[in-house]
């Protein structure tokens, strides 16, 4: 069974399609839902609204593989940090991290300790590099770094043997908030012609590609690192 965050569009829309193609379970949490397939089972969600988190349950996963994908993020108001509204950060730091926390908790009180489980957080580049005008996101996604590596740590000490964590950064991507991004004008993102750039000479990859080199990742590959980039992937 695969539970998906965000699977309206985009990236998480990709990876759950792609998920369904092999004939998986799909669970997708989010506000909006466009996926119709026998396979995927919707629940509603505001994953901005952390009561609304805290009020998620789930069915009994039996005893198929299990893998939590969050996928959920935004980028909150591009702006130069000053100007930003004062909750921004909490905001954005709700969606990328707090929700994809506090469901991963629910599943981890819920599942055996002796069942296989993957978990993946998309992170981002920008975790790892401070990008100007970008702040909430850059702290959140860099948060989403280390909590990963924390509840590796965590789980093996518990004697969850069959688990790993992940912190997955998929590289530059096609999707609507690139398209925002673009949008931005240039005295609140000084850096918005590179991301132009990105698009004109096709340097952006697509979300149907980041979810097959997401499946390579977690169910091909022998791969034991948390903190991973898909970059590292070749299909």
């Amino acid at each position: 069974m695969i539970i998906i965050t965000g699977t309206s569009r985009g990236i998480g829309k990709a990876i759950a399609e792609n998920y369904l193609s092999f004939g998986e379970k799909v669970i997708g949490i989010g506000r909006n839902h466009t996926i119709s397939h026998p396979g995927y089972t919707s629940i509603h969600c505001d994953l901005s609204d952390q009561q609304a988190v805290e009020q998620l349950s789930f069915p009994d996963f039996g005893n198929e593989q299990l893998v939590f994908i969050h996928n959920a993020g935004i980028l909150g108001t591009v702006d130069y940090f000053e100007r930003l509204d004062s909750l921004e950060i909490a905001r954005v730091m709700q969606v990328n991290l707090f929700s994809g926390a506090g469901i991963l908790q629910k599943i981890l009180r819920q599942v055996p300790k002796n069942k296989h489980f993957k978990t993946v957080f998309i992170s981002s580049g920008a975790g790892r590099n401070p990008i100007a005008s970008w702040a909430s996101y850059c702290a959140s996604k860099a948060a989403v770094d280390l909590f990963c590596q924390t509840i590796q740590v965590e789980e093996q000490q518990l004697g969850r043997s069959h688990f790993q964590c992940f912190s997955v950064a998929p590289g530059v991507v096609d999707t609507d908030m690139q398209a925002d991004i673009r949008s931005t004008e240039k005295s609140s993102f000084f850096e918005v012609a590179r991301f132009k750039e990105y698009k004109d000479s096709q340097q952006l990859y697509s979300p149907e590609l980041v979810a097959k080199k997401l499946f390579k990742l977690l169910h091909e590959m022998p791969f034991e690192k948390v903190i991973c980039s898909l970059r590292d992937v070749d299909l």
